[in-house]
């Protein structure tokens, strides 16, 4: 498997560019090792989304032959026009409403991943990250450190699990309070409970927060990499990011 890495400059921090992969984002490759679970027939995708899951969906969908739906608010169906999202998107107002829409789908025989509590994500994470370990641990032998934006869970988790054992650090940046990422959410006050994906890990893997002046994920993350001590022992993993030369 190619993972688009590389420095910003010598003595920065080495990025992951999720955003070079088909659908533009690092979901891609953790939808498509899912799908390679799901029984065959199912009659679409469907997921609560309007970011990079339901792009990563769309991509996958396009190459399956499968309709897709996403379920969102206003701005991220905005969004996901603006990133040229070729499914249907349907607008809802609370997640309660977009989670019984998703789950009629469901019974009618879509596909709904269940991104917010499927577990099952992380092992698909898992999958890919041990991949990336061993690429960067080649490429790259002075990383010594891992920092991801925190959203659902299922990347930080399955990144903590896949490079941990081997000595690494992983740490999860959550926007300051007040503030808002996009994809991103502050763990103490947007969570599902005991159903939701991280909780069973919130105690084993580190969140801290990003600097509140930050809109752009990749931005704030980098400035935290920046911060450290050696920025050159850490690996950003920019999500849907894209490096800023040809």
């Amino acid at each position: 498997m190619h993972f688009p890495l590389s420095r910003l400059s010598p003595e920065g921090p080495v990025v992951l560019w999720g955003g070079e992969l088909p659908s533009g984002g690092l979901k891609y490759l953790t939808f498509s090792r899912y799908l390679e679970t799901v029984p065959e027939g199912a009659c679409g995708l469907v997921e609560l989304s309007g970011s990079s899951s339901s792009l990563a969906l769309d991509a996958l969908g396009r190459e399956r032959g499968l309709p897709v739906l996403a379920l969102t608010d206003t701005a991220g169906a905005a969004y996901l026009r603006d990133q040229g999202f070729g499914g249907e998107v349907r607008t809802v107002r609370r997640l309660s409403e977009a989670w019984e829409v998703a789950l009629g789908y469901e019974r009618q025989g879509w596909c709904w991943p269940r991104q917010l509590s499927n577990g099952a994500l992380v092992g698909c994470v898992e999958g890919w990250a041990g991949e990336l370990r061993d690429f960067v641990r080649d490429a790259f032998p002075s990383v010594r450190r891992v920092v991801c934006g925190f959203g659902t869970g299922a990347t930080l988790v399955g990144l903590h699990r896949a490079f941990t054992p081997q000595g690494y650090e992983v740490v999860g940046l959550q926007p300051a309070k007040g503030s808002s990422l996009p994809g991103w959410r502050r763990w103490q006050e947007q969570n599902l409970g005991k159903e939701d994906l991280f909780h069973p890990h919130r105690e084993e893997v580190v969140l801290e927060t990003a600097a509140p002046k930050h809109s752009d994920s990749l931005a704030a993350l980098l400035t935290y990499a920046r911060a450290e001590t050696h920025p050159e022992e850490m690996l950003v993993i920019g999500h849907n990011a894209r490096p800023p030369f040809g």
